[in-house]
């Protein structure tokens, strides 16, 4: 025994342990369900739902992700009504659940990324599913979409982060942005769609500093692929909402 473990330690030194034992990690990859027993599909109750009265459901949220998969810092928003306690559990559940880490330039980074929870009640039965993506025309189809995920990439010196507007009062606020990001995940352009108090200029803050972020691309059909997606920022309060780091 001694001799074998000392022989394994000898191919480690030399090398040829590392190898065998490194994850092969590919250049992008966006962090993702998974299959385990922590996944967010697998840990959201629907059986008490049902029981509590749920009824047929969707909403939208948002959630970073470390580099260990922890999903943390969730919200939702635009959600179909009467749906409270379906995002209670959605948010409850996130800070429990383990996602597949997400890989940007070969690296485990943290991202933030939003996706879209549909909850049914067919023939008595719960039914759910989650997408990695707030795409509309995708939603309705069930297409393979995963959306491009801010990355926050230390190596990304340009994005300074995206600050609260000066001139708006000290309350929350949302900006919406469409997004055309290539497979490589640099934003090509980026237009505000809406913006939340109208006036304020969250739009304006949120748009300029956008075209500076790392994104991992978008992946169709399990490939990086050049795609055009709605991105949303809701901001807190004063100060930097969003930075890399």
């Amino acid at each position: 025994m001694v001799r074998l473990l000392v022989y394994f330690l000898s191919l480690i030194t030399l090398g040829f342990g590392q190898d065998a034992l490194a994850e092969t990690l590919p250049q992008f990859r966006p962090a993702l369900l998974g299959h385990n027993q922590r996944s967010l599909i697998n840990i959201i109750d629907t059986q008490s739902l049902m029981k509590r009265g749920q009824g047929d459901g969707f909403v939208m949220f948002g959630c970073a992700v470390s580099e260990l998969g922890s999903g943390y810092w969730s919200r939702t928003y635009r959600c179909s009504p009467s749906t409270e306690l379906l995002q209670k559990e959605v948010l409850g559940r996130i800070d429990q659940a383990m996602f597949e880490p997400a890989v940007y330039k070969g690296n485990h980074v943290v991202v933030y990324l939003m996706g879209s929870v549909v909850f049914a009640v067919r023939d008595g039965k719960p039914h759910l599913r989650i997408f990695l993506h707030q795409e509309e025309d995708d939603l309705k189809k069930g297409n393979d979409f995963v959306a491009p995920q801010f990355a926050f990439a230390p190596g990304n010196t340009k994005f300074k982060g995206i600050y609260y507007p000066p001139q708006a009062p000290g309350s929350s606020g949302l900006a919406s942005l469409k997004l055309s990001v290539n497979e490589t995940g640099q934003v090509q352009a980026a237009s505000v769609t809406y913006e939340h108090p109208p006036g304020m200029g969250f739009g304006a803050q949120a748009v300029g500093p956008i075209r500076d972020a790392a994104f991992i691309p978008g992946f169709r059909n399990g490939k990086p692929a050049a795609c055009q997606f709605n991105w949303t920022i809701i901001f807190t309060g004063p100060g930097r909402q969003m930075k890399t780091g």
